[in-house]
């Protein structure tokens, strides 16, 4: 952050700096002074891999700052301190951290993940986004939870983003978007849906769930 290190306890990351490091070309706003943070979003990337994930943000000029990959690798792609442009929304990108989970979405991909040796993906069913409940479609690996809350974690610590959620007014998860995000002005972890009704990333996580975790 700001060129500056802070610790995470996860054993796989990988700065864009190291060897076999991804790296965001363009498409993302340079700070030069320490940037004010207070979002992070949460996207699936509807590739198969982060690999794969990259190269599609490098091509349409967007980023993001992290990855995580099938096996839990986590990859920083760009420096939190820059604004990366991911969330549909400038406003919320300028106050935002931003993250692309490895998942296909669709279970055509199956075959692709055991072929690869890294098993059959979970499914979700059941999600429900904007009011309507999505067809069943590629969850996340666990292994890719457990490097998300990490990140987590070490985002509250060194950055200082609150351990909070967006909730509706019986204190479940809104599963809709939020007027405080869309002003910029919430603080805390976000799904990419939160932001705008077009989008429906990541439907189905329980983010508060997986905060109340790790506090």
């Amino acid at each position: 952050y700001n060129n500056e290190f802070f610790p995470i306890k996860w054993d796989k990351v990988v700065l864009w700096s190291e060897e076999n490091g991804l790296k965001i070309e363009n498409g993302y706003t340079p700070y030069f002074k320490k940037r004010k943070i207070n979002m992070f979003v949460n996207h699936w990337d509807v590739c198969l891999d982060s690999t794969s994930c990259v190269r599609v943000l490098n091509k349409r000029n967007i980023s993001v700052h992290f990855c995580i990959d099938n096996d839990g690798t986590i990859y920083q792609i760009l420096d939190t301190n820059h604004a990366a442009w991911h969330a549909s929304s400038r406003k919320v990108n300028h106050r935002a951290i931003g993250i692309e989970i490895a998942n296909a979405y669709y279970p055509k991909y199956q075959s692709w993940y055991e072929k690869k040796g890294f098993g059959e993906r979970p499914l979700m069913e059941g999600a429900v986004v904007h009011g309507k409940e999505l067809k069943p479609f590629t969850w996340f690996y666990p292994v890719q939870i457990q490097a998300l809350q990490a990140l987590w974690k070490a985002i509250h610590e060194g950055i200082g983003i609150p351990l909070e959620c967006p909730l509706d007014e019986n204190g479940n998860n809104l599963t809709t978007t939020s007027r405080k995000v869309k002003a910029g002005s919430f603080k805390g972890f976000i799904n990419h849906f939160h932001v705008t009704k077009g989008k429906i990333d990541c439907a189905g996580l329980d983010i508060k769930k997986l905060l109340n975790e790790i506090k």
